[in-house]
């Protein structure tokens, strides 16, 4: 199936269009990606404390049928 991968952050939506659904063993509720292919989801504003590393492993995202 394709899907759109949208994030929100501060008011924003992120959107990643097009994107593939494959099976894997994931727990309920998580989701996985290729980088840099999702990295609009990521906020260049959310980082990581001390690291200032960008959040990529706890972005939340919504799955939307294209």
């Amino acid at each position: 199936q394709v899907v759109d991968l949208v994030s929100e952050w501060r008011g924003e939506e992120r959107r990643c269009p097009r994107f593939i659904v494959v099976p894997y063993d994931l727990p309920t509720g998580n989701c996985a990606t290729y980088f840099p292919e999702a990295n609009p989801l990521v906020p260049l504003t959310s980082v990581a404390a001390g690291s200032n590393t960008p959040t990529s492993k706890s972005v939340i995202v919504r799955i939307e049928p294209v």
